[in-house]
């Protein structure tokens, strides 16, 4: 008996085995039918789609033959793969290589073989459709093409059959992401909900319809969302208003930006802070957070700060003013002691005087009270001023402010005073925060349709940590470093808010390594 020789491509041969899944023991319905088929179409009493693998060939459907394979060593079928063509062995025991082969001299006594490969995708012969009788016959050239035929047949079979593994693979693997995602929602504190393109419901938890006040069985999968929408406009939660109008807002805004974030108040006076995030496919993510309890915290706190900023106006402006008199000698002449004593309290006082300035500063500003007088301006000429009324305070602290105007004219519309109190705070900090000695410098530059102010100090910095609360009120960096007084705390918080008062913003700048720099940007007029 001679054994089948390895072909010259073995191993990829078996790994497309392996990627079609055809490896193993084991029959599929679809290729029996195609063996009995087979079978009563050559008028054979055995039919096999056999698969060659590394030691084995098995039988993936069969027609006529109860066993699932055999070894490699005897397959008339490992020869079958080496060609491209039909094999035909018209009577094995007169063919050499088959003649003691022991499906010959034994069951099924194997007389005649016409064995067509299956060459799938890449061209490896993975196996054969092959037909098998008990006594000699022949076979046509015809018949060897209607044999291969059918085994194209097969092969179209076998990739259809991937195909409809990689689609039952990835609706597995939905289905497992669908249930993780499910269960991933379901525990996040957050209100939850997937839309699709259509503005479709796919996956919401629990919290986001007890959020906005659906009844569980409102919310079902394919329900349109902006139907919801409506149910919460008619109730007023979306504001005033005609629901439908307010629905094809909300919808509108859908279609034309990738995400939003905005702020509701229902009408029960729960807080809602939404926020929406476009993703791949053309769907949308929503996420809804009660921040009622934040809100109400943070405007008892303003209302508290803002009483007693006014409260403490009128009693410290009369100290203030009555130690400045005493320390002037209206009073008499003081005692050394006292007239120290004095100096130390009118500077305090001062201090707290300011601080309450700034607190209503910055409540006038947050609730919109504050007025603005926008004038169409040169900014280099307001910075030059800016620059003039800062440097006594730089100076005394050994230091200098750098101004070189652009060559070109610069207009903003600014209020020329609310402006040059950003400019304050951000010159007196770059000073207090500089080495003596030091330089601060300023530079006006024209971005695009902006105007662009740049703060330049040669200080420490400012620290990783404190950077994500620099606006934020009564932030401070840690006042070892200052060499000037600390402040309220409240300069860049009413800076920032001053600025986007004029349409701008502030920002600073995290590629400097030494320093900080402070940019402030404005629309050019």
């Amino acid at each position: 008996m001679i054994a089948p020789p390895i072909p010259s491509d073995e191993a990829q041969r078996l790994a497309a085995i392996e990627r079609y899944q055809l490896g193993g023991v084991g029959r599929e319905p679809a290729f029996d039918h195609v063996t009995r088929l087979a079978a009563s179409l050559f008028g054979v009493p055995m039919a096999l789609v056999s698969i060659v693998g590394s030691e084995m060939q098995c039988f993936r459907g069969a027609c006529g033959i109860d066993k699932s394979g055999t070894s490699r060593d005897v397959a008339f079928c490992g020869f079958a793969i080496l060609g491209d063509g039909v094999m035909v062995v018209e009577d094995a025991t007169k063919d050499e290589r088959f003649v003691d082969n022991p499906l010959v001299t034994g069951e099924p006594f194997i007389r005649f073989y016409a064995g067509a490969p299956l060459r799938v995708a890449g061209g490896h012969a993975v196996g054969t459709l092959c037909l098998i009788d008990t006594v000699p016959r022949t076979f046509s050239a015809e018949q060897q093409e209607r044999l291969a035929g059918l085994a194209q047949t097969v092969v179209d079979l076998i990739e259809l059959r991937v195909g409809s593994l990689a689609a039952a693979q990835e609706h597995e693997r939905a289905e497992e992401e669908r249930a993780l995602l499910h269960l991933t929602v379901e525990n996040v504190s957050e209100g939850v909900a997937l839309v699709d393109s259509d503005l479709r419901m796919i996956l919401w938890n629990d919290t986001f319809g007890e959020m906005f006040g659906y009844p569980r069985e409102a919310i079902q999968t394919g329900l349109d969302a902006a139907g919801l929408m409506k149910v919460s406009a008619e109730r007023g939660d979306l504001g005033p208003g005609d629901p439908d109008q307010i629905v094809a807002g909300f919808v509108a805004s859908i279609r034309s930006s990738e995400s939003r974030r905005i702020e509701i108040t229902r009408k029960d006076g729960r807080v809602l802070d939404i926020w929406r995030k476009s993703i791949r496919g053309g769907r949308f993510i929503l996420t809804a957070r009660d921040v009622t309890i934040e809100r109400q915290t943070a405007r008892l706190k303003e209302e508290l700060v803002s009483t007693v900023s006014h409260e403490l106006r009128t009693p410290l402006t009369a100290i203030s003013g009555s130690l400045g008199l005493l320390q002037g000698g209206a009073g008499g002449e003081l005692p050394p002691k006292a007239e120290g004593l004095v100096k130390i309290a009118r500077k305090n006082s001062l201090r707290l005087a300011r601080l309450v300035d700034d607190l209503l500063d910055l409540d006038k500003l947050q609730s919109g009270q504050l007025e603005f007088h926008f004038a169409r301006t040169n900014m280099a000429e307001f910075l030059k001023e800016a620059v003039e009324q800062n440097s006594p305070y730089a100076e005394k602290l050994g230091m200098s402010i750098a101004f070189a105007p652009p060559a070109e004219d610069i207009f903003c519309q600014v209020d020329a005073g609310r402006m040059l109190q950003v400019m304050s705070n951000l010159l007196s900090n770059a000073a207090k925060f500089s080495p003596e000695g030091g330089i601060v410098t300023v530079r006006l530059t024209e971005e695009g349709e902006h105007a662009r102010i740049s703060v330049i100090d040669q200080g420490p910095g400012i620290s990783p940590e404190f950077r994500e609360r620099l606006f934020n009120r009564f932030a401070q960096e840690d006042a070892s470093s200052q060499r000037g007084q600390s402040g309220t705390g409240l300069g860049l918080a009413i800076t920032k808010e001053i600025v986007e008062r004029h349409g701008g913003a502030i920002t600073l700048d995290e590629a400097v390594e030494r320093g900080a720099t402070f940019h402030v940007t404005l629309p050019l007029s």
